[in-house]
């Protein structure tokens, strides 16, 4: 993603994180029943499992607008064969976010107007998607941080009438289309500030009534389209949720429908040393990455479901990087998806994945880390795997058996494929998978360090389970040098070791570096590895003004369990890595 998106995603989650923490309340309503739904709801249970068609028709170049085109941030050309391959997937919804920012002109009316070729090649692509029996999300995307944040809530400022321009466009251009094709207002609406008395939350009010009345006025079918209304920052914090419920109400239109993100929690949604699912994310707190999806849904049924308003989370996916290193623990973010589109379901909410769940290419096959647990999702299955992490690390021939308990939501396991029925056990009663001695031993024996076995669990529905067996010895750290401005890599030989967390301190014993609030560094950000070419790197994004010169001690935890210390000497921009720390 651009830095501006990442930005976006980061803040928004940073956002709910927070509201999560502080102002989320318990309760239990439960969903409403089949034989209740409203025409909102209706829709959204039509809608399902969605996807977006990302960093295409919402990306821009700032160095030539001329050349701003839907390969600006590297993407293919949408074609008609992905359209279509989306609906074979089982997917019911696409969401195809649009950016205006380099693509409209000032006229002499001083109206602002959208280039004409640009919408006529989006509503291509939107026909695409109605023809293959899709619903479809219009919007606005990253309009919404470039220039209209700066809007100050007078209706006679520039930002306004260039939004209600847009709407007014966009509406007339679209008002044809059939029902399936429904109006977002805006991507991720943020404000820098209030203005006076004027709060960002009255400022998304009148935007989104702005459009709401371009739209309603516009003929064709826009009288009764379903237009979406979004959260400030798309949180669904009970705040801001209500807020957006108020405004809702305030409209008594059936045709409406509420939306929210959700990038899980930042600590965890963004790799900063929190990398379970099930683990406790804050010290005192019993919060879990699991329990804020439940608090999360929980908040959307009380304040739009149980009131007859429709939910679609118009993105959800993960803030650390796809690949590499200082991505997101495969297991636990595949824990993760499973849940959230399980919560989706029981809800009635479509839910509408960002990262790519298939390549953007021929064949389009499924994604290879995340598209098995999605692909089940849209089937409507739930996926089962292992309690605890999907890698075993083992440093010597085991003394016994190893017993792995699985979490079935449902299933039923169904065995191990291309293992003999003696190289393992299972308990019905207790699901619980137990690999025999004799099997691992022998894994261990032939293998060298890294991944010795690949199990592939095979269950009676939903998405197979990888859990790995890994040998490990003792990572061996060398010396190095760097500076500031450029981080410092430091040579490393893992024998199959993984970092899960990495923490920075001074000379004192105080936490320092940019996210010094929080007891771990940001992997992929702060810090890096990369297991191939044997390094480890402290990035120049870790240098801020609360580290000084000194000696500066890294503290390396593992997921097999060891815990190593490596000492940094830091002289004004120059950098020495001396080795292990006390």
């Amino acid at each position: 993603m651009m830095s501006g998106t990442r930005f976006s995603r980061q803040l928004t989650a940073l956002l709910l994180t927070l509201s999560i923490v502080f102002v989320f309340g318990v309760s239990h309503t439960q969903p409403v029943s089949a034989s209740e739904v409203s025409p909102s709801q209706a829709y959204v249970l039509a809608m399902g499992k969605g996807l977006n068609v990302f960093n295409t028709f919402d990306s821009f170049r700032t160095d030539d607008f001329s050349l701003s085109d839907e390969t600006s941030w590297g993407q293919p050309r949408v074609t008609q064969e992905l359209i279509l391959a989306a609906k074979a997937k089982g997917f019911k919804s696409i969401r195809i976010p649009m950016t205006a920012y380099t693509r409209y002109t000032l006229g002499a009316d001083g109206h602002y107007v959208i280039d004409s070729a640009w919408l006529a090649r989006y509503k291509e692509v939107v026909d695409w998607a109605v023809s293959a029996g899709l619903y479809v999300m219009i919007n606005l995307h990253h309009d919404s941080w470039i220039w209209l944040r700066d809007w100050d809530g007078d209706t006679a400022s520039e930002e306004y009438k260039r939004y209600v321009d847009f709407w007014t466009q966009l509406a007339d251009y679209f008002k044809d289309e059939p029902d399936t094709v429904s109006f977002e207002t805006i991507n991720e609406p943020q404000f820098t500030s209030d203005t006076g008395s004027i709060t960002k939350q009255d400022k998304l009010d009148r935007i989104n009534e702005a459009a709401y009345q371009a739209i309603r006025q516009s003929g064709g079918n826009n009288a009764t389209r379903m237009i979406i209304i979004p959260t400030i920052e798309t949180n669904a914090a009970v705040e801001k949720a209500n807020a957006t419920y108020n405004f809702i109400a305030g409209l008594n239109d059936p045709n409406i429908i509420a939306t929210v993100h959700y990038y899980s929690d930042w600590v965890f949604s963004g790799n900063l040393g929190r990398t379970g699912f099930d683990e406790q994310l804050y010290a005192g707190s019993t919060e879990t990455p699991r329990s804020n999806t439940d608090l999360l849904f929980n908040t959307l049924n009380d304040t739009f479901i149980s009131k007859g308003i429709g939910v679609v989370i118009g993105e959800y996916g993960w803030l650390s990087p796809d690949e590499g290193a200082a991505a997101n623990q495969s297991g636990e973010k595949l824990k993760m998806l499973e849940y959230l589109n399980y919560m989706g379901s029981k809800y009635g909410v479509s839910t509408m994945i960002w990262p790519p769940a298939f390549d953007r290419v021929p064949p389009y096959d499924w994604n290879y880390l995340v598209g098995s647990t999605i692909k089940a999702a849209v089937q409507g299955q739930r996926s089962s795997y292992s309690t605890g992490l999907n890698e075993i690390y083992i440093k010597e021939m085991v003394a016994s058996d190893i017993q792995i308990p699985l979490t079935l939501n449902g299933n039923t396991f169904k065995g191990i494929a291309g293992l003999k029925k003696s190289d393992y056990s299972y308990n019905a009663k207790t699901a619980t998978l137990t690999l025999s001695k004799k099997f691992v031993d022998e894994k261990f024996t032939k293998g060298s360090h890294g991944i010795i076995a690949d199990l592939e669990l095979q269950f009676s529905a939903g998405a197979a389970w990888h859990q790995y067996i890994i040998k490990y010895a003792a990572p061996v750290f060398q010396t190095a040098t760097g500076t500031t401005t450029s981080g410092i890599t430091i040579p490393v030989t893992f024998n199959g070791s993984k970092i899960k967390r990495v923490s920075a301190f001074d000379a004192s014993g105080n936490r320092i570096g940019p996210n010094s609030w929080f007891p771990y560094m940001q992997f992929g950000h702060e810090f890096n590895a990369n297991y191939s070419e044997g390094t480890f790197t402290i990035q120049n994004n870790f240098f801020n003004s609360s580290v000084l010169d000194g000696t500066i001690k890294i503290t390396i935890e593992f997921y097999d369990g060891q815990v190593i210390n490596y000492a940094i000497q830091k002289s004004a921009s120059n950098l020495t890595g001396i080795g292990k720390a006390p």
